[in-house]
């Protein structure tokens, strides 16, 4: 527990950002991040994030911590270690270094466990919501699906949207659960942070979000739906913008140039926390 930024349950993965902290920071196994995960070819982290002059995200404490931004370009485009690279899609999502994948069950993939993130946007590197926008998810251990996601900008028919291309449908931010159904929405706010919590019942097969605007505390806004909380894996946060036009977004599809560190998404509060005796902080 750390109730001086009112984090008030046991932390498991800790992502937020020292004050101290420099770019440089995040080259290294000391960052709470790991620095070789998810990112473009030959790029380092220190020329992917940035250290955003804005008021601090509620579960940040101001003698300790400062909030962060994730940046694309047209340098973020990843390859795996066994697959090509992923030409249509721009990414660069960071990895907690004890997040374990494949059957190395961790502490997250047990009992009731929370996910906590804050968004606050930078209108001098806007996202472009004409294009779907995977932020954070948690993704199974054999990459075939996530058991949450938070998207952005216009969802694609085949990811659950509803082709429906106006200017309210574009600035949502929605909450996915495994069967990519919209769970929870709420218009996209460009002059203040917004909270957001999911919380994975592993005993029960449940998710909860949580949520609130600005500084206000979170709030329980949906109910324990049933969801497919198996398969273990990772949680990622950052930036996955996927193309417009496309059937299938590792073969095809349409992506603008982006110029360097031209679009970006501010993180604060990130941390996950153990929740099984009903704690929520």
């Amino acid at each position: 527990p750390d109730e001086a930024s009112g984090v008030v349950c046991p932390v498991i993965f800790e992502g937020r950002i020292p004050i101290d902290a420099t770019l440089q920071w995040f080259d290294t196994n000391s960052s709470v991040y790991d620095p070789n995960w998810t990112k473009g070819q030959n790029i380092s982290w220190s020329s992917i994030l940035l250290f955003p002059n804005t008021i601090l995200a509620p579960f940040d404490e101001s003698s300790r911590h400062k909030p962060f931004e994730v940046t694309i370009d047209d340098r973020s485009i990843f390859k795996g270690r066994r697959s090509p690279p992923e030409t249509y899609i721009r990414r660069a999502g960071l990895i907690m270094p004890g997040d374990k994948n494949g059957d190395r069950a961790d502490a997250a993939d047990n009992g009731t466990v929370t996910y906590h993130w804050s968004v606050h946007q930078n209108l001098e590197k806007p996202l472009n919501f004409s294009h779907e926008y995977m932020n954070v998810w948690h993704e199974r251990a054999d990459f075939t699906g996530n058991q949450f996601t938070f998207v952005g900008g216009l969802v694609l028919p085949f990811n659950g949207g509803n082709s429906i291309d106006t200017k309210e449908e574009r600035e949502k931010w929605r909450i996915q659960n495994s069967d990519k159904k919209f769970i929870f929405e709420t218009p996209i706010l460009f002059d203040q942070w917004q909270n957001f919590a999911v919380q994975v019942d592993h005993t029960k097969g449940t998710l909860k979000v949580f949520y609130s605007a600005g500084a206000a505390p979170l709030q329980l806004v949906t109910e324990a739906t049933p969801n497919n909380n198996t398969g273990l894996g990772q949680l990622q946060v950052g930036i996955l913008k996927k193309p417009t036009d496309t059937t299938n977004i590792d073969l095809n599809g349409y992506q603008g140039p982006i110029p360097f560190q031209g679009e970006g998404q501010i993180y604060g509060g990130v941390f996950v926390e153990t929740s099984t005796d009903g704690c929520v902080s």
